[in-house]
């Protein structure tokens, strides 16, 4: 039976865009945000008082908050969902929070009689108003299938990653990677720079090398022209870079680059930098080296 009804918790930078795809998908939206002028400004939707009250009014109710403290007082604060929850809702976290605090909610799910998935995303601010995000789904295959309207309204791709706290396993990976990546091409138009290069020739050669990445090509133009408003801000990717931290300690894992991209957002926040995006990290690396990344 197809789902009509759908419930949104967190109407931030990403959930604001992605609860409006719902609303153009046809579905019955109701929404929550602790700031009720936010959820009021998603047009067509249903604003409710409580997170409880999505549980009573959707079939599908989905989150999406920026850390494992917010989704805590979502579900098991005053009129939390927790309670709430039945059978005959599917819950579906679109946030990026810990692999522990993730097993915790399948279970309690479970013990509920609700079905659970954990369903991250990345794609970004304007990923998530176009509905071109990419959801890394955990859960049960048959539940997943049965939310792929819902989830095809907001995203253009979705993988499939394996049982409950899969979804969340692979967006840290991510996360992690994307990190390491945009440093590791920002020290090479340092070095470049200093070489004397223009940074035309720079970009215009590692664009069309194998230094060439997605992040790296997405990213540098907004560094270029100086533009660090967030869509994605730096104190959100040390949170993510911090869950990799404590994944790559469960696993007694080597892995030295990480390490010091970790250290590297970690002196970033310790600066000062945490509001603006999260590409503010070239900033630490212009100020110790005197080289500034732009025209």
């Amino acid at each position: 039976m197809a789902i009509k009804s759908v419930g949104f918790a967190g109407i931030g930078t990403m959930g604001s865009g992605m609860s409006r795809n719902l609303v153009k998908a046809g579905f019955s939206v109701f929404v929550y945000n602790r700031t009720r002028s936010k959820a009021e400004a998603v047009v067509s939707a249903t604003v409710v008082d409580t997170p409880a009250e999505l549980c009573r009014r959707a079939e599908v109710v989905l989150m999406c908050v920026s850390n494992d403290s917010s989704l805590r007082d979502i579900l098991y604060g005053s009129s939390g969902m927790m309670p709430a929850l039945t059978g005959k809702n599917i819950l579906i976290d679109s946030s990026t929070t810990s692999v522990e605090l993730t097993a915790e909610i399948a279970k309690k799910c479970a013990e509920k009689g609700a079905e659970f998935l954990d369903a991250p995303v990345t794609g970004g601010m304007k990923g998530a108003a176009e509905g071109t995000l990419l959801y890394m789904i955990g859960g049960k295959k048959k539940t997943f299938e049965s939310c792929r309207n819902v989830l095809e309204a907001m995203g253009k791709l979705l993988v499939y990653c394996g049982p409950s706290t899969y979804g969340q396993r692979m967006k840290i990976a991510l996360n992690l990677t994307q990190s390491m990546i945009l440093e590791s091409c920002l020290e090479g138009v340092v070095l470049g720079l200093k070489e004397g290069l223009p940074l035309g020739v720079i970009m215009e050669t590692f664009d069309n090398s194998g230094a060439k990445s997605g992040v790296a090509t997405a990213k540098l133009p907004g560094i270029v022209q100086r533009d660090f408003t967030p869509t994605f801000l730096l104190e959100l990717m040390d949170k993510d870079l911090k869950l990799a931290a404590s994944e790559i300690s469960k696993f007694n894992l080597k892995l030295p680059v990480a390490a010091e991209t970790i250290r590297i957002l970690q002196e970033c926040m310790d600066k000062g930098l945490a509001k603006e995006d999260w590409t503010a990290i070239a900033k630490l690396l212009e100020q110790e080296n005197k080289a500034e990344i732009s025209k």
